[in-house]
Formats: structure tokens, sequence, C-alpha cells
């Protein structure tokens, strides 16, 4: 046993990896399950003491009667009962600490830190995996995240919104993958990042960041957002999130096993497409306000149908693509 994890172990390696992931966003879902409204509820209450407690401050108090304008903004930048308060309040922090975190991603690219030097150890780590069988699970995996496949599942998504009467959620789609793929673009030429040595699949792009990484959390985190706001039921809603959430990890998981990118590359294309993908759903929760959008609809059996329809597709195209275009590229 000991030697068979000696010599298989970056495979062992990643098996564990992949365990661990499962383990973890388990743990996770279950937690969620159980704790989450409870604790949501519970946070809420104190937000509303501490607002209370504000409220009665005389620093407070006296705040409010010399800059009644400035007062009056603030104040509605955290109330919880509208969009233009506490949910924008936070969306916009979001934005900006993922920005932060890609610049400095970006700076210790750029100098070349420490993280450098990991990527090179993991990328020489799985060029050991070059000729074991879970190459051909990774390529069917980040197939998912092609242009292909994308443009598909975009088309798919598109026609399911036209179907259920909701057009409006194309702009928040479209601001997601439209938005994360142009700042990936323009971000590969700004770097011009050579690819790993051993890469696998021949790409005529630059390396940093990963636009496989970036569409899958741009595309697929929206569609799952949608999933997430069109259920009512919290506990399918947590288990969306998990799924997605290890979705998205072997995608990226799948370029680094590939070749196809450094580590840090594809934690550059999380950072935007969580970004755009924030931006997204900002734009699609103002339009839900302006009643453009509407996340409590009656589904028909038909318009379901459609829904494991287009999955149905978007599995054919992945094992088209793979094997018409990504297998060769083995040999």
């Amino acid at each position: 046993m000991i030697n068979f994890i000696q010599t298989n172990q970056p495979l062992f390696t990643l098996g564990s990896l992949l365990l661990l992931v499962i383990i973890v966003l388990w743990i996770l879902q279950y937690g969620i399950i159980r704790y989450g409204r409870k604790t949501l509820t519970q946070a809420m209450q104190y937000w509303r003491r501490l607002q209370q407690y504000f409220g009665l401050d005389k620093r407070i108090a006296q705040f409010k009667t010399s800059y009644p304008k400035s007062y009056y903004f603030l104040s509605q930048r955290l109330h919880v009962e509208h969009f233009y308060g506490l949910p924008l309040t936070l969306l916009v922090l979001v934005m900006g600490y993922i920005l932060v975190l890609f610049i400095g991603l970006v700076e210790d690219v750029v100098t070349s830190d420490s993280i450098v030097a990991m990527d090179h150890f993991v990328s020489q780590q799985m060029s050991l995996l070059s000729e074991s069988p879970v190459v051909n699970f990774f390529i069917l995996i980040t197939s998912l995240a092609s242009t292909p496949l994308t443009l598909l599942i975009v088309f798919l998504t598109g026609v399911i919104c036209y179907v259920i009467r909701q057009r409006y959620l194309l702009i928040g789609l479209l601001i997601a993958v439209i938005g994360s793929t142009v700042f990936t673009y323009l971000s590969k030429l700004l770097f011009h990042r050579e690819r790993p040595v051993d890469i696998l699949l021949l790409e005529r792009t630059y390396s940093f960041p990963s636009g496989h990484a970036t569409v899958t959390i741009a595309l697929y985190g929206f569609i799952a957002y949608m999933a997430i706001r069109f259920s009512q039921d919290f506990s399918r809603q947590v288990r969306i999130l998990v799924i997605s959430v290890f979705f998205c990890i072997l995608v990226g998981l799948s370029r680094i096993v590939l070749n196809e990118h450094y580590m840090s590359d594809v934690l550059g294309g999380y950072l935007i497409g969580a970004l755009w993908l924030t931006v997204a759903i900002s734009m699609t929760e103002w339009l839900r306000t302006r009643n453009k959008v509407n996340w409590h609809i009656d589904w028909s059996t038909s318009q379901v149908r459609l829904v494991w329809l287009s999955v149905v597709c978007a599995m054919i195209g992945v094992l088209i693509y793979a094997n018409v275009y990504q297998f060769p590229l083995l040999l």
C-alpha cells in the first residue's frame, strides 16, 4: 500500500484533495441547512438592536443634527428592508474586496512572489499525471467551460428565460459572461504570461488569468443564482449552492491537472468571474425592485421538461466537443 502511494503520489494527493473538498462541502451543507435560518434570524435581530443603540447615541444624534443629508445617506445604506440599503452596501463591499484580492494576486505574479514558485511546483507534479486515466475525466470537465459550450449554454438559458417570460434575466447573464470575458481577454494581453511547459491541450492564448475558471464562476454562478432565487425551499437552495461550488472547483482543478494553467491563473480567473458575477447579481436585483424580474412564478410541466432537455443537450454537446476536438489533441 505504501509503495503504491509513493509510486502514484500526485494521483493520491489529487484524490485526497478532492475527498477533503467533498467532506468540507458536505459538512458546510449540513451546518447551513440545520443552523442557517436560525443564525440568520439571530443576526438580523442583533443588527436591529445595534441600529437602535446607535439611534440613541448622543454623538450620532449630534451628527444627525449637524449633517442631516450625510446622516440620511449613511442611514439609508444600512437599511435591511430595501435593496438600496444593506444588500447593495454588502454587494459593493464584496466587489471592492474581490478587486483588492485580484490586485494583490497580480502583484504577486508580476513580482514573482512565492506563489509563482508554488505554481511551477504544482505544474511539475501534474505533469506526472499526463498518462493517468484521470486526464480523460478532466477533459470532459474542462469542456464544460469551453467557448462553444459557453455559447450553447448561454443560448439555452436565453431560450428558457424567454419561455418563462423573464427576459430581463438575460441582462444579468450577458453582463456576467461578456464582462468577465472581455476583462479576461484584456488581462491576458496585458500580462503576456506564458502557459506551463507540459501543457496537454494546445492553446493559443496567454495564461493569466484562466478564461475557463472565469466563465465557470460568471456563467454557471449566475445560473446557480437564478436556480436558487427561483427555488422556494431553503434546503434545496443550499444544495444548489454547494453543488455549484464543487463544480467550479472541479473545472478550475481540470485546468491545473491538464497543465493548461498555473494555479494562480485559476485563482485569478475565479476572482474575475466572482467580480462580474456580483455585478450581474446587483443589476438583476435592481431590476427586481423595478418589477422587471419575478422570482415567484409557477413552473409548468413543459417548462420543467425544457430545463431538463437543455441539460441533456449541454451534456451531449460536451461529449461531442470533447471527442471531436479535445481528445484528438492528446495524440
